[in-house]
């Protein structure tokens, strides 16, 4: 069961990312949306595809309800009039507790591989996507009809209704904004430093325009920024430059503090496991090897003296 969700996970990313970035026209809603949307709050319940989630707490969720909820926001609508508030109730509903220390932002979609992998499934950290809201909408385009109710032909491509409108992005919109609010302790948001444009940006940003204005200064007691280069790319701006700066200010103006980092240690090493024959990663590496070997010996001797005790 284990391994077919694990598998489920880079078919979702891809697709949420081709979508988003207009690598492919938009299609319709699914034909069987209804049932995949509950089928997907039911796997949740179960505590396998997060297994951090409180399970108590999922118990109380009811999946038929929480349909209603979210397609209440849009079915039957036309797709570019659903705004975030439409789907309010529903997130509200679906909502979950987020643990201390755990919730991870970031923005730009050339990171968001890197993000999912270092989250290890929620094990390490929380996106959006892991918890129970997120799930339930990630991957899929859904839009409604005023004559049909849902629409299974055609939604609008990405932001031609405008940015954080319509039936997909007010859903992302409004879910942003209550993830932020769920924010305790400390948190980490992600940049891609060689992102066109500059790691941190104010137009068409969700981290920007929902879930930092919408973060709690009475329990989110810092923001680590965690600014990366690809191992294969080279590396961009650094944690002095003007939009991590930016960033910073409007963080401090929210009455939470900050620190950036460049290229973290726990994050390079998560990329080293896809590069690990780079010349970047060859220490790290050998490091590993040497370990390794060092525990094996250790093992093995330990077993060889109790043997010989023994005998």
């Amino acid at each position: 069961m284990r391994s077919s969700v694990t598998a489920e996970w880079p078919l979702i990313a891809l697709v949420l990312v081709a979508l988003m970035d207009g690598a492919i026209a938009a299609s319709g809603t699914p034909s069987a949306f209804r049932e995949i949307f509950i089928g997907r709050c039911e796997d949740y319940k179960t505590g396998v595809i997060n297994r951090l989630a409180d399970i108590d707490e999922l118990s109380t969720k009811n999946c038929t309800e929480l349909w209603t909820l979210f397609s209440g926001a849009w079915v039957g609508k036309e797709p570019c009039n659903v705004t975030a508030e439409d789907y309010t109730a529903f997130v509200e509903a679906a909502a979950i507790s987020v643990p201390k220390d755990m919730s991870n932002f970031w923005d730009g979609w050339d990171i968001y591989d890197t993000v999912r992998a270092f989250s290890r499934e929620g094990q390490r950290s929380w996106t959006l996507d892991i918890t129970l809201t997120g799930y339930l909408g990630n991957g899929h385009y859904f839009c409604g009809d005023v004559n049909d109710n849902i629409n299974t032909v055609k939604c609008p491509d990405d932001n031609s209704c405008g940015f954080g409108i319509g039936a997909v992005d007010a859903f992302w919109a409004e879910a942003s904004k209550h993830f932020s609010t769920k924010a305790k302790g400390v948190s980490r948001v992600f940049f891609n430093s060689s992102r066109p444009g500059g790691p941190f940006q104010v137009e068409d940003s969700f981290f920007t325009e929902y879930e930092i204005p919408n973060m709690n200064p009475d329990q989110l007691t810092k923001m680590n920024i965690y600014l990366l280069t690809d191992i294969k790319q080279t590396q961009g701006e650094d944690c002095e430059s003007e939009s991590i700066v930016l960033l910073q200010s409007m963080l401090s103006d929210r009455g939470i503090d900050s620190e950036c980092w460049d290229n973290p240690g726990d994050v390079f090493h998560q990329l080293c496991i896809d590069y690990d024959d780079h010349e970047s990663c060859q220490f790290s590496g050998g490091a590993l090897h040497t370990s390794s070997f060092l525990l094996s010996s250790f093992v093995a001797l330990t077993v060889l003296c109790l043997f010989s005790a023994d005998v």
